[in-house]
């Protein structure tokens, strides 16, 4: 689960790439951990800056931060500032994907001031993909992501997670355990999620330490699955 406090110590102490811990590299480690959890090149990515993310993101060098995490570079890369050029060249050679950056000064109180929402679309010809991620970079480097695909979460990007996206019914969190446990997997956290009783939930299952393959098949072929999203923790990438 994510820290509720960062120390001073934590903010000002991590050897980063810059210029800021929460604008660069927390917004740049967002960007990878999303691309992560893709799991493959999007077709286009639509990222929006909410609070003082939308005034600073320019001279912060959040877009080039999020377009280097967007293609796999990780936030302790010094080509996180390069991310913009980088794509740029990429696109050149008839690759990459077109990222619209989008600011939005008005964000719901609620939100953190450092929020940016990140739209991944599938690539033409391919699989309709989508993935929606809100996160916020909170300081130090440090990020937690709030929303995924309209879901509340609370994730932190420390531990090794599974989103197992399933119909509402009796005995999907048991089935999922009990994979986990045969495969000698430790749970650390569970949540679960709805928003209409016997419609779509989510599960959300919190690692210690990365779950093989082989498991996550077995939760994929459960009947009530619809999809499963890993996330994979940040110290392990």
């Amino acid at each position: 689960m994510p820290k509720e406090n960062v120390s001073v110590l934590e903010i000002f102490g991590p050897v980063i790439i810059g210029p800021s811990s929460s604008h660069t590299a927390g917004v740049g480690r967002i960007a990878f951990l999303t691309r992560k959890m893709f799991g493959s090149v999007p077709g286009r990515v639509i990222v929006r800056f909410y609070g003082s993310l939308a005034s600073t993101w320019k001279g912060h060098g959040s877009g080039n931060a999020v377009a280097a995490g967007l293609l796999g570079i990780p936030p302790e890369d010094e080509r996180l500032f390069q991310g913009m050029a980088l794509l740029r060249d990429i696109q050149a050679q008839g690759e990459g994907f077109p990222v619209e950056v989008v600011p939005v000064f008005d964000a719901p109180p609620s939100w953190h001031p450092n929020t940016v929402v990140l739209e991944l679309f599938g690539r033409q010809g391919g699989p309709q993909k989508r993935l929606t991620i809100r996160a916020s970079s909170i300081g130090g480097g440090s990020i937690r992501l709030d929303e995924i695909n309209g879901y509340q979460v609370n994730l932190s990007g420390e531990l090794e997670a599974v989103l197992v996206l399933h119909h509402d019914e009796i005995g999907v969190i048991a089935d999922v355990s009990h994979i986990l446990a045969a495969g000698r997997i430790n749970i650390a956290a569970t949540s679960s999620h709805r928003k209409e009783k016997g419609e779509e939930a989510l599960l959300v299952v919190e690692t210690d330490g990365a779950i093989p393959y082989p498991l996550v098949q077995q939760i994929q072929a459960l009947p009530q699955v619809n999809t499963l999203i890993r996330v994979p923790s940040l110290e392990g990438i």
